[in-house]
């Protein structure tokens, strides 16, 4: 069988993203199994801010990416060859897969796919409003207390960063069908209009709260208060740094701060800022909560069914681009990093056709 991946030659440098030049597409060998192991056709994989943190050599929930390794990436895939009697052939798999052909991998971190059969459009789906960052954004305004969710007595306000990402747009439509006044946080104009036109009450774009391309805190903060002059109750943080930042001082008292991302520092890991108003937490006596899409599988299987559901009743919209073939991953990389991109990136590797057992 053919095996062509996409390997890191380097770390990348401050170059990065305007230059990508730090993968280079190989022919690899088809891995071998040992036991408890399957070998997976990857069908799709996604293109997601916290690669850059995996490429810096910075170790999250996998492990750092080393020199000469085949990229990871989470994708979707079919079983071709199983040494693990409980995963059979033909079984659609999801998971941090790579970004080849074929991968190998123990069975415990995947997910089987049980209501998609192979051919169905929805597939690539499980890679943006079905997957890491759907089911990341309602799993995470699933923690949101009772207390902080608004009635008919009284309107809540809610903030989102990245606000036209896959993860942040998701986010800001289930807290719109929970009544929140909605506040979205993008870097441009194009973006902007991208959230008000999916029903945001507002917008605001850092980019004009910028100085020799940096943002001023106290600016952005200003602009917050401006369109939040009760406070944020609520607020879904993808960027951290300066942008997390300005948020804290416009935070209403005992709110909540769901910390899903920090795209902002992703490009400088190693050289992080940190934050000069996170006193303001303690003042407003505000709590602060990490979530990540890894949690049992229990939760991710019930965020799946009900985020059909969401769908069907037109309640979100999702949008994605799509790139075909390893060698064009570099492509949807450098869009993510540039800001270019308007919701999920998703590279599709192989077509959706039968695959029989590996002789």
């Amino acid at each position: 069988m053919y095996n062509k991946a996409l390997v890191l030659k380097q770390r990348p440098d401050e170059t990065f993203p305007q230059n990508m030049d730090f993968f280079e597409v190989r022919e690899v060998p088809v891995p071998e199994l040992n036991d408890g192991e399957i070998l997976i056709r990857v069908l799709y994989i996604g293109v997601d801010p916290v690669m850059r943190v995996w490429l810096s050599g910075a170790k999250t929930y996998i492990d750092a990416v080393q020199i000469g390794q085949v990229m990871p990436a989470f994708g979707v895939g079919i079983i071709v060859e199983t040494k693990q009697p409980k995963w059979d052939v033909g079984q659609i798999v999801f998971g941090v897969l790579e970004c080849a052909n074929l991968c190998k991998r123990q069975t415990k971190p995947l997910f089987k796919v049980p209501l998609f059969e192979l051919g169905d459009p929805n597939i690539p789906l499980l890679l943006s409003i079905y997957g890491v960052t759907g089911l990341t954004a309602l799993n995470g305004m699933k923690l949101i207390p009772q207390d902080h969710i608004p009635t008919s007595e009284r309107q809540k306000t809610f903030c989102v960063s990245s606000a036209a990402g896959s993860t942040g747009s998701i986010a800001l439509q289930i807290a719109k069908h929970m009544g929140f006044k909605t506040i979205g946080i993008v870097s441009g104009r194009e973006k902007k209009d991208f959230v008000l036109s999916l029903g945001a009450d507002d917008c605001i774009t850092y980019n004009d709260c910028k100085e020799n391309d940096e943002i001023i805190v106290d600016k952005l903060t200003q602009e917050i208060k401006r369109v939040a002059p009760n406070g944020i109750d609520v607020y879904f943080d993808n960027a951290g740094e300066e942008v997390l930042d300005a948020v804290l001082p416009g935070m209403a008292k005992e709110g909540l701060i769901l910390l899903c991302g920090a795209t902002s520092t992703y490009n400088a890991w190693k050289n992080r800022g940190g934050l000069t108003n996170l006193a303001s937490a303690i003042t407003q006596q505000v709590k602060l909560e990490g979530i990540i899409f890894y949690q049992d599988q229990a939760k991710i299987y019930s965020g799946f069914s009900d985020m059909i559901e969401l769908v069907n009743d037109g309640i979100i919209k999702h949008q994605e681009e799509i790139y075909y073939g390893v060698e064009n991953f570099v492509q949807g990389l450098k869009r993510v990093f540039l800001g270019q991109n308007m919701g999920k990136i998703i590279i599709q590797i192989e077509q959706q056709v039968e695959h029989q057992a590996k002789l």
